[in-house]
């Protein structure tokens, strides 16, 4: 890998969200997931890294002399992960390999003066790691099919995974470019060919690319950009009008929700898309005006969907086996994707894609914002140690909270497509193959949490802790999927070193390192492997969160724990980081260790290092600020970023 020069931290590159930003973030009525100044003037060191060892190929937008975005995929001849550089955190150098029939030379051959604006997204297939940048070329070089791009970076932001497919690719020399297609212009009667619609209809992922065109009077506010993002989803998410044959629909699933897509088209109402196969190679260009649907409008083409856009086609660039790169097995579905929504004007396929069903049994208030919700599944579902469930409760929260609760909807619930993400805290066993548990927040100014909140303070009124039976109320959900990046440790005995893991968790982000605990915890008791367990906690709510962690002993597989029965082999150390005062609890076995530390983990790496954090395993779940704090401490006591596992509430 290359060396990076050294830089100062980034600095946020935005004053505000634009007005087509704001615009739609006001049509759909939700706050905001990531704030402004997540959106840095540069490239932070773990993004230069990413993009320039990480990527096999690198999807970016340019726009042709009608202004039209037009997305692209770079790679380099071979295939290889070597094509981008960063000599500076401001600066990324591009060397690929073009084709026949790819846009950006016909872009790229027109530039003559000025800025050209560009933008890129770096998506890692095999982990779903995801960052993207936005500025302007600052050179050009193109000889033949080969392009030097040197870019300036204006803006960086890490993105939402939840509609990545993993992918185990590599690289494919055998490709050998064939242009299909090449219609620069498409006239109003025209319609795509059939084996075009096709290979949309086929198509699991897209990169879509967009324009924001800043009026006069906000151009030193809210430069002009272009974008690039993913969009993915189960194959035939992306769907062909039957009636014009040319018009795309892209339905819009939940993200991180910042807009930045939706809301360029609503200023400058153009878009383009790009659909790779890595199976075969091919690669299909569209480029086309661009317009959101919302609520009732969107409904009307795509019944089961609030939020959708068109394109309609105004140009498209097919090339077969184009793309030195093939996955090597079936690609895993991402568990956030949904089934996929079909137009109004289609007939549906009689066999649907069937979801597990969960039927809520129990609740349990553990304090005035947090419950824990117990489910059982209509079928065995297998759920490891850390990881999420993907829940769709529009049935609970369109119809059946209405009969249980007093509360009425308003514009701002229209657009929401009730789909959240939860952490599973207890985990289905061999004993209880169905029954799992999820501990949640109510988020203030939500719609979901809150609701369930008011659920289940309704049966426990005095907010006992304890565990009520809710059968009755026939409470269901649909599980969309499982998943989750924070991995599962196997044992290792003491001859191969054990296992020495750190946690850091920030508020609810406890919730995977519950059902971790109980996983290392059982395997301690049963002579498997050898574990030192540092958790480093920063809680407003330290009583509830020990009493959780508590329980978590508690049900090891001795039923008790106990100086006699504590495991020889476990040791677990716990820091809490709170300005609330708490009684360290007698009841934890003798192998916990309790340390109070009064206010905030600071950056000071201070801590880390007493730990010897440089030799564990560390994982990260909490909110981006306590994340992004976390990471700066562990690089102060020496730990490699790259080996930090994250998850963050951004979605």
């Amino acid at each position: 890998m290359q060396l990076l020069q050294q830089s100062s931290d980034p600095l946020p590159a935005l004053r505000g969200w634009h007005p087509g930003e704001q615009a739609v973030q006001a049509i759909i009525r939700l706050s905001e997931h990531v704030p402004i100044t997540a959106i840095v003037d540069r490239l932070p060191e773990q993004h230069r890294i990413f993009h320039t060892s990480r990527l096999h190929f690198l999807p970016v937008t340019t726009l042709d002399q009608q202004g039209r975005p037009w997305a692209s995929i770079l790679c380099s001849n071979d295939g290889m992960p070597d094509f981008i550089s960063s000599p500076t955190d401001a600066l990324l150098i591009i060397k690929a390999r073009l084709w026949p029939g790819d846009p950006i030379i016909r872009n790229c051959s027109q530039i003559h003066d000025g800025k050209p604006l560009f933008s890129g997204i770096g998506v890692e297939v095999s982990t779903r790691r995801r960052n993207k940048f936005s500025g302007y070329i600052s050179n050009i070089s193109l000889k033949d099919m080969d392009i030097d791009l040197t870019v300036v970076v204006t803006q960086a932001l890490g993105l939402c995974p939840k509609y990545i497919s993993i992918r185990s690719i590599m690289p494919f020399h055998g490709a050998s470019p064939r242009l299909i297609y090449e219609r620069f212009s498409l006239e109003d009667g025209e319609r795509l060919p059939d084996d075009v619609i096709a290979f949309i209809h086929a198509a699991d992922t897209a990169f879509l690319s967009t324009s924001y065109v800043a009026a006069k009077e906000d151009e030193d506010i809210h430069p002009s950009r272009v974008g690039t993002n993913h969009r993915g989803g189960r194959p035939g998410f992306v769907r062909v009008r039957p009636s014009d044959g040319k018009t795309l629909v892209l339905p819009n699933y939940a993200g991180n929700r910042v807009m930045n897509s939706l809301g360029n088209i609503h200023v400058t109402p153009v878009a383009g898309v790009v659909f790779p196969s890595l199976s075969t190679g091919s690669i299909l260009y569209v480029t086309g005006k661009a317009e959101t649907l919302y609520g009732a409008s969107a409904r009307a083409v795509m019944p089961d969907m609030n939020i959708i856009s068109t394109i309609y086609v105004t140009g498209f660039f097919f090339v077969e086996n184009a793309i030195p790169l093939r996955e090597t097995r079936p690609a895993e579905r991402s568990p956030y994707s949904p089934p996929v929504c079909y137009l109004a004007e289609e007939k549906p396929p009689s066999v649907s894609f069937a979801d597990i069903t969960l039927s809520l049994i129990k609740t349990r208030v553990l304090n005035d914002t947090l419950i824990t919700l117990t489910f059982e599944s209509s079928r065995p579902v297998e759920i490891h140690p850390s990881q999420n469930c993907v829940l769709e409760l529009s049935e609970f929260l369109r119809k059946r909270s209405h009969t249980l609760l007093d509360w009425e909807e308003d514009e701002s619930t229209v657009n929401d497509d009730c789909v959240r993400t939860w952490t599973v805290s207890v985990i289905p066993t061999q004993d209880a193959p169905c029954i799992l548990s999820i501990t949640m927040r109510a988020i203030k100014g939500g719609l979901v949490t809150p609701i369930l909140n008011q659920l289940a303070r309704s049966v426990d009124p005095q907010m006992t802790g304890e565990y009520i039976d809710v059968a009755d109320l026939k409470v269901c959900a649909r599980l969309r999927g499982v998943g989750g990046n924070i991995p599962v440790p196997e044992p290792l005995a003491a001859g191969d070193g054990g296992r020495r893991l750190l946690w850091i968790a920030g508020g609810i982000g406890i919730t995977p390192f519950l059902s971790l605990t109980r996983y290392v915890a059982h395997l301690a008791a049963r002579g498997f492997g050898v574990w030192d367990v540092t958790l480093v906690l920063s809680t407003r709510e330290p009583d509830v969160i020990l009493n959780l962690i508590q329980e978590a002993f508690i049900n090891m597989p001795s039923n008790k724990v106990d100086s006699c029965q504590s495991p020889p082999d476990l040791t677990f150390s716990i820091h809490v980081y709170s300005s609330m005062q708490f009684q360290l609890s007698e009841s934890f076995p003798q192998f916990v260790t309790l340390v109070h530390h009064k206010g905030r983990l600071d950056d000071s790496g201070i801590l880390f290092g007493s730990v010897d954090a440089k030799f564990r395993e560390p994982h990260i779940c909490g909110p981006l600020p306590f994340v992004l704090n976390a990471m700066k401490s562990l690089r102060a006591a020496g730990v490699d970023p790259e080996r930090v596992k994250r998850e963050r509430f951004t979605y």
